[in-house]
Order: C-alpha cells, then structure tokens, then sequence
C-alpha cells in the first residue's frame, strides 16, 4: 500500500530542495562556472583535499555528494510507494517477499533526523548574515566573494533540510502504514469480506 497522495506530493516537493544544490555541484564537477566558482578551482581542491574515490568519480563528471543524496532520494521515494514494501525481482533470491521494516525506517530515521536539522541551521544562518546579525563569511577557496558562499549555505540548507524532512516524513509514513497493529486491522477486513 503506497501513502496517500497528499503525503507524497510533500515529499516530492521537499526533494525539490535538492534541485539548486546539486545543480551547482554538478556544474562544478563538469567544468562549468556558478556562484564565482569556476569548475577548475573546484577540481583543484578535490584533487588536493578528496579522497581516491572521490577524485576518480570527480574526474568522469559525477560529485560524491550527489551521488550520495541520489541513494537518499531512492529511500525517500520508496518510504512512500508500494514498490517499498515488497523486494524488486531484480533481488533474485529476496524477490517478491516483504522488506522487514527497519530496513529502510532505520536509515531513514537516523539520517533524515540529521540532515534535518542541520539544513534547518544552514536556513536560519542565512537571514541572519543578510540581516547583519551574524557576520558574513569570508570566502575560502574555491569561493571568490561571500555572496556565493551565502548562496551555497541557502542552496544547502535547502537541499539537506530538504532531503532530510523528506526522508523523516516518508519514515513515519512507512512506520505507520507497516506497523503490526494495521496489519491486524487489514486482515481483519478481509477476513471478513
């Protein structure tokens, strides 16, 4: 049983905060200019800061950190579609039978409770610097002006605040369209249809 549509319509639209930030990142990983960041700067400090996987999927074009929200948003869109209750067929041995529901209602949880909060703080922070209560940042490499730091906190904040609420509504959606006291609930109706 999918959640109804107006709790997916909110999830969708919480993952469209994923949509600036990871646009951004993927103009950088692919050579392109935003927020005075050119794509080489950017490809200059994860060759020198990343890790080998991370420059290896900088290289053919793809950001680590999009790649990892992707994985959040397969989660988010199966907290809340049938085909998240019930293994694909492409899981051969598994096909067909039940996800046990900590599966996905424990990952979800933990990293939508965390990714909420801190997008809620990325959120709040950007306000206050545009309103002169909390000091601008100075803009660290590969950033030329504050301004497009300020953006990517924005960009950020929604994307994380984003994905983590989405990810914390689809849960308590899952949790209760799967807890056992349903369960005995639906087969009490069909038992007696």
């Amino acid at each position: 049983m999918a959640a109804s549509l107006r709790l997916r319509l909110v999830v969708y639209v919480l993952l469209c905060g994923l949509v600036p930030w990871a646009g951004v990142k993927t103009v950088w990983t692919l050579g392109g200019a935003a927020l005075g960041v050119d794509g080489e700067s950017w490809l200059r400090g994860v060759e020198s800061d990343g890790d080998a996987v991370y420059r290896a999927l900088a290289a053919v074009g793809v950001d680590l950190t999009v790649l990892a929200a992707l994985l959040g948003v397969f989660l988010a869109l199966g907290l809340v579609h049938r085909w998240g209750m019930v293994f694909p067929r492409w899981t051969l041995p598994l096909a067909g039978r039940r996800v046990p529901a900590f599966l996905p209602l424990v990952p979800a949880w933990g990293v939508g409770v965390c990714l909420g909060v801190y997008g809620v703080v990325l959120l709040v922070m950007v306000p206050l610097i545009l309103g002169g209560v909390s000091p601008r940042f100075a803009p660290l490499t590969p950033f030329t002006s504050s301004e497009g730091v300020t953006w990517m906190i924005l960009f950020g904040g929604l994307a994380f605040g984003g994905l983590g609420g989405a990810l914390v509504v689809g849960a308590w959606s899952y949790g209760r369209r799967v807890s056992p006291a349903r369960s005995r609930t639906a087969t009490r109706r069909k038992q007696r249809s």
